[in-house]
């Protein structure tokens, strides 16, 4: 295969997901990790489920503010809640073990592409060239 076709293939691979379910998931994914609050919430639910009390005393977050991330995170499936037995006002969020799956299936389709065209590039520039024209 010559260079010119080893670049064209690199461009061949798309990042777009497979069906629109999943195209839907991964936009409303980023959507939410897009802004840094939601971020926060992400990093603490990693860390341990918690109590949207907990939360918004964590990240000092009025309860109505917290109350509109928490919404954009369940409906992107970022973040799951759960009430509690003993008191059923009570709500703990968690994130879901797959939650981010579609997320790092997209992030490596990305990093292969760039690995790809990495390799073709320098492919490319370690071929030995001839310095001018050859004499007969």
């Amino acid at each position: 295969m010559g260079d010119t076709a080893t670049a064209q293939s690199a461009h061949a691979v798309t990042l777009r997901p497979v069906d629109r379910s999943s195209e839907l998931h991964l936009n409303a994914a980023f959507g939410a990790l897009s802004d840094a609050s939601r971020r926060e919430i992400i990093r603490l639910l990693l860390q341990k489920p918690l109590r949207a009390g907990e939360i918004a005393e964590a990240i000092q977050m009025s309860p109505q503010a917290l109350s509109r991330h928490l919404r954009v995170l369940r409906r992107a499936g970022l973040v799951a809640e759960q009430g509690i037995e003993i008191d059923a006002r009570v709500r703990v969020y968690s994130v879901p073990t797959a939650a981010f799956q579609p997320v790092q299936d997209w992030v490596q389709q990305a990093e292969n592409l760039w690995r790809r065209q990495l390799e073709a590039f320098k492919a490319y520039a370690e071929k030995p060239r001839r310095l001018g024209k050859s004499k007969p």
